[in-house]
Formats: C-alpha cells, sequence, structure tokens
C-alpha cells in the first residue's frame, strides 16, 4: 500500500488517512501538471519559433523545476502521513517548495500583468492574459497542494489524540 515499513502497526484508521491523503495528492498533482505541461510547450515553442529568447528558456525550465518540486512535496506530505520518518530529502523538497508558487507569482504578475498593462499590441495583450491565467493555474493547484498537506496534519494529530496513533 504505501511501502512504509511499519504497515503492520498501524491501525485501520492510519492507513486509511494515508491512503486518502495520497489519493488526493495523486490526483491534485496530476490537475497542477496541466498548466506546467503548457507553459513548457509554450516555451518550447518560444524556442523554436524565435530564438533562444530569456523568458522561453524560463517557461522551460520553470515548468520543468516546478512540476519536479511539487512532486517531491507531495511526496514528502504522502511518506510523513503514512508515519514514515523524515528524512533529509524531504527537508530539500520542503524548501524546494517554493518553486511553483515563485513560478505562479512570476507568470501572473511580471509575463502577465505588466505586459496587460503595457499592451502594445493584441497579440502581446492576448499573450499577457494567457500568462496570467496560466500563472493563477499555478497558484491555484499549489494552494490546494497546501490544503491537502494540512489536511493530512489535522487528521494525523487527531489520530494520535484519540489514541490511534504512532
Amino acid at each position: 500500500m504505501s511501502g512504509s515499513p511499519d504497515t503492520e502497526t498501524q491501525t485501520a484508521p492510519q492507513r486509511a488517512v494515508g491512503v486518502a491523503i495520497q489519493n488526493l495528492t495523486a490526483a491534485r498533482l496530476g490537475r497542477g501538471f496541466v498548466p506546467l505541461g503548457v507553459l513548457f510547450l509554450w516555451g518550447v515553442a518560444g524556442l523554436v519559433g524565435g530564438g533562444a529568447a530569456p523568458e522561453a528558456w524560463t517557461f522551460v525550465f520553470g515548468a520543468v523545476g516546478a512540476g519536479g518540486a511539487g512532486l517531491a512535496y507531495g511526496l514528502r506530505n504522502v511518506q510523513l502521513t503514512f508515519g514514515n520518518p523524515r528524512r533529509p530529502w524531504m527537508a530539500v523538497a520542503r524548501v524546494g517548495g517554493v518553486i511553483p508558487p515563485a513560478l505562479g507569482l512570476y507568470l501572473f504578475a511580471w509575463t502577465g500583468l505588466r505586459v496587460v498593462a503595457m499592451w502594445t499590441s493584441a497579440g502581446a495583450g492576448m499573450g499577457g492574459v494567457a500568462s496570467s491565467l496560466l500563472g493563477m493555474w499555478v497558484l491555484r493547484n499549489w494552494w490546494k497542494l497546501l490544503e491537502i498537506e494540512s489536511l493530512a496534519q489535522h487528521m494525523t494529530r487527531d489520530l494520535e489524540l484519540v489514541g490511534g496513533g504512532r
């Protein structure tokens, strides 16, 4: 189920909470990869069509970095929910957790709202609107992942309080 070394010592409620958090995290990460995939393709199209523009490289590497950071952060949350001990990589995943919201804010504010405010042409304005929407999508998915982490912490804490703890 979880690959946890102490699966046999967990109670049924603990396993149920772990599986529920695992499923919620997987579903949210799956939805979160959609805007990152769109951003990646947008960056690749910019590299192929317009040369090596810095913004296109930012889109490509930002999408890959945010996807990897989000995956590591979600895995960390699931592992802790199942009661696995903290590992060194979990600290890196926690710190790397700033990558997705930073990318979302960059897309929303810098490449989105700033371009819309300047609106030099219809194409640039539409690109700014699209970038703002992608940025909001990335931020919303990250916020939902944080809500799942909070839910997991509350549920495991409640299990410990009622005597079903580790």
